[in-house]
């Protein structure tokens, strides 16, 4: 299972996904798929945008769990 830490990113930068949509010409609704797990499929200019603008590396953005453990 993959999942995208971006909520929990933006917790602690005290930014919202508006900020970040402003920011990277991301849709909103994209980020907002993406935070809530509703996407299959990332582009790598998303990833690099996110992660060049709140200056993290990718494995600071994506977790990437075995099915079955927490």
């Amino acid at each position: 299972m993959v999942k995208i830490k971006l909520q929990e990113i933006l917790e602690k930068e005290e930014r919202s996904l508006n900020w970040v949509a402003t920011k990277t010409g991301i849709s909103y609704s994209t980020l907002h798929k993406l935070n809530n797990g509703e996407t299959k499929s990332i582009s790598f200019d998303v990833l690099e945008r996110i992660c060049l603008l709140l200056k993290i590396d990718v494995s600071e953005l994506i977790e990437i769990k075995q099915e079955g453990t927490r």
